[in-house]
Parts: structure tokens; C-alpha cells; sequence
């Protein structure tokens, strides 16, 4: 009698762990549910030791449960050549089935891009353009479920400068 009571009392734990297991994952999956578009990119300053850009950008979150972007790290890159990083720290909601559009600033040394101007010229030479690119992750919290997810930008300097 005791080994039965025991097996039901496990048995209704592990049925108890494993639903509060799948409501987690779901909600994390909600939170995964973001989208995120760059609009713009607009030169602040330009000197000789510092090169201060303003990236626009707008996140949509597709999923019906309120979140909050506590962190950004991203990573820029022309033509595939490391040229500086940026982390934001900020808290920006994002409403259920809703977008927020936030800036943030970007910075860098020239004199990064010039050491490797030439990976950088030869690359552009044979595309015939510039590629920039910024990679990194977005963490995202709702409640006190959190979770980070993947950030990955490309474009062209051609098709930036048209905007």
C-alpha cells in the first residue's frame, strides 16, 4: 500500500514538474516571437579617433504577451572586418501585438577600419559595394520568464545611402 501511495505521489510530481516545464517553454516561445527591421542610419560625428552613428530600429513583438528588451549587445562588420561593438542597457516595452521604435548609438575608431582597409578594399573591389552587417542578441523579459534571442542585420552601403 505505502509503494503504491509512493508511485502516485511521484508519479503526480512528475506530471506536475513537467506541465510547469511546457507552460515555461511556451512562454518563452511567445517572447521568441519577435521581429526587428533597421530604419535608419544616421551619421552624429565624424572625427578622427571616433566615428558616432545613430541606428534606428524598430521591434514588433508578434505575440499576445507584453515584454520588455532589458539588453542589447551588437557587433558591426564591414565586409565581414570587425569594426566595433555597442551595448545598450535600457528598458524598452514592447505591448502584445505591438512595436516600439528605439535608437541607440553606435560608435567606432577609423583608424580600426583603416588597419584593415585593405581587406576591407579588396573585398569591396570585387562586390563592387560595401557590405555592413551587425550581429548579436536582444534579451528579452516578460514577468519573470527571460530569454535572448538573436540578432542579425546585412545590407549594403548602396542601398543604405538611397534610403
Amino acid at each position: 500500500m505505502k509503494s503504491i501511495r509512493a508511485l502516485l505521489v511521484l508519479s503526480g510530481v512528475g506530471i506536475i514538474g513537467y506541465a510547469v516545464y511546457r507552460y515555461y517553454r511556451k512562454q518563452i516561445d511567445f517572447l521568441k516571437d519577435f521581429t526587428y527591421k533597421v530604419i535608419g542610419i544616421k551619421a552624429i560625428s565624424f572625427k578622427a579617433d571616433n566615428v558616432t552613428l545613430e541606428i534606428n530600429t524598430r521591434i514588433t513583438n508578434n505575440s499576445n504577451v507584453e515584454a520588455k528588451v532589458t539588453e542589447i549587445y551588437l557587433d558591426a562588420y564591414l565586409n565581414r572586418v570587425a569594426v566595433g561593438n555597442s551595448t545598450e542597457v535600457k528598458d524598452i516595452y514592447v505591448k502584445a501585438n505591438g512595436s516600439s521604435d528605439f535608437s541607440f548609438k553606435f560608435s567606432f575608431n577609423p583608424k580600426i577600419v583603416l588597419g584593415n582597409l585593405i581587406n576591407i578594399v579588396t573585398l569591396s573591389v570585387g562586390t563592387k559595394d560595401v557590405m555592413f552587417a551587425i550581429n548579436g542578441y536582444v534579451r528579452v523579459e516578460s514577468g519573470f520568464i527571460k530569454t535572448t534571442i538573436p540578432f542579425e542585420y546585412e545590407n549594403n552601403l548602396k542601398s543604405l545611402i538611397n534610403k
